[in-house]
């Protein structure tokens, strides 16, 4: 058997969208029907062409998380998850039992820890793939965080009256936290979901170089970005100021990772995101009453032809795989920002959609500049670093 094995690096992987994009990755990677390599009319529209990584029967999946026990319980729910899986396709007289079982046996599920708001916790993760694996054919930028401080319920009551559709898809309701800062006294938010991913991009470089496909790399975006431009303030690119700083971040990683993408010879750069779900991410703002409604708002929208309403987890993280697994050429070419995300039909049927940024062009000069910045940071952090290990 070839060495040649997707190696696959997803933060944030023990649970929401994350834990999704796992599940998904397993089962479309065992032997069995890639649903998600195949073309997207709505985002990859095209004659299907065979992907790299189909079939294939082996694959190390690298759980980047910062806490180990959940990671850990994770894991172990993924296993059991596919060899659930898998013994269901035998009972139906799957044709690809043989290439099931040797996935399984040569699966390999990591757990390296990371902390996206410290500077030496991603350099410590970083040092330790380069240590222990010979490339990296993917990242997926999923983790982050959210500065949630509450909700402004006149203001909610008022959007859902309105239109309970957009208030549930493009929310603006949502308090968020300003000035927080993270151990390194960067913008907590800016590190969390731009500058940490940003530098694991600078620091695996040489093992992305090294893969057998072209790495690819999938950054996380959000509906939150629609109205991102609104509370912009190019001056302060840790969004310390910043009165809605989330939305801003996934503003920043669109134009981060296109400018990437321009830049890399070799690895491609993909933005994606995994519509509006169910996760925990906003739930700590809620009761059980008000989570219930929240849930059944969701289906609502749906009803009402709401596309952006995928709401389970494996649902939201098929554009991230689908990006992943589809065969390359049917992917934007480097001169296009396409944000595809996961949409869903009314029956909660998971598929995925495009929109190209169609003014990329207008904030060229403002990645470039956020680029440059983040490379600053980036190489201050990894001397200290090294000063550190020396």
């Amino acid at each position: 058997m070839s060495s040649r094995h997707p190696i696959i690096i997803v933060t944030g992987a023990n649970g929401g969208v994350g834990y999704g994009i796992c599940q998904r990755l397993l089962l479309n990677l065992c032997g069995d029907v890639p649903e998600d390599a195949l073309p997207q009319p709505e985002a990859t529209p095209g004659a299907y062409q065979p992907c790299d990584y189909i079939p294939w029967t082996k694959l190390t999946l690298i759980m980047a998380c910062r806490s180990a026990q959940r990671a850990g319980e994770a894991r172990n729910n993924l296993l059991q998850f596919l060899d659930e899986h898998i013994a269901e396709r035998k009972r139906q007289n799957s044709p690809f039992s043989k290439e099931m079982d040797e996935f399984r046996k040569n699966l390999t599920i990591d757990i390296l820890l990371l902390d996206l708001a410290s500077s030496q916790s991603t350099l410590k993760f970083c040092r330790e793939v380069s240590q222990r694996y010979p490339y990296i054919s993917h990242a997926i930028y999923n983790a982050g965080y959210a500065p949630w401080n509450g909700i402004d319920w006149p203001l909610a009551i008022w959007a859902v009256l309105k239109s309970i559709k957009n208030a549930v898809t493009y929310p603006q309701y949502q308090r968020q936290l300003t000035g927080v800062l993270s151990k390194d006294q960067y913008g907590l938010t800016f590190q969390s979901n731009v500058l940490g991913h940003f530098f694991i991009t600078r620091a695996l470089k040489p093992l992305m170089d090294k893969s057998p496909w072209p790495t690819r790399v999938v950054w996380t975006s959000s509906l939150e970005t629609t109205y991102a431009l609104k509370y912009a303030n190019w001056d302060d690119p840790q969004l310390i100021t910043c009165i809605k700083p989330y939305s801003m971040c996934k503003f920043q990683t669109q134009l981060v990772a296109h400018y990437l993408d321009l830049e890399s010879p070799r690895t491609r750069h993909f933005v994606t995101h995994p519509g509006v779900t169910s996760t925990g991410i906003f739930l700590d703002q809620l009761n059980i009453f008000t989570s219930f409604a929240m849930l059944l708002a969701f289906y609502i929208a749906r009803l009402l032809g709401s596309v952006h309403h995928p709401i389970s987890w494996i649902n939201g993280a098929i554009a991230a795989t689908h990006v992943s697994l589809v065969a390359l050429p049917l992917l934007n070419v480097r001169k296009k920002l396409v944000v595809y995300g996961s949409r869903a039909t009314l029956w909660g049927k998971a598929y995925v959609g495009g929109n190209e940024m169609d003014n990329y062009s207008q904030y060229a000069d403002k990645a470039k500049n956020l680029v440059s910045y983040c490379d600053e940071l980036y190489e201050t952090q990894k001397r200290r670093f090294t000063e550190q290990r020396s």
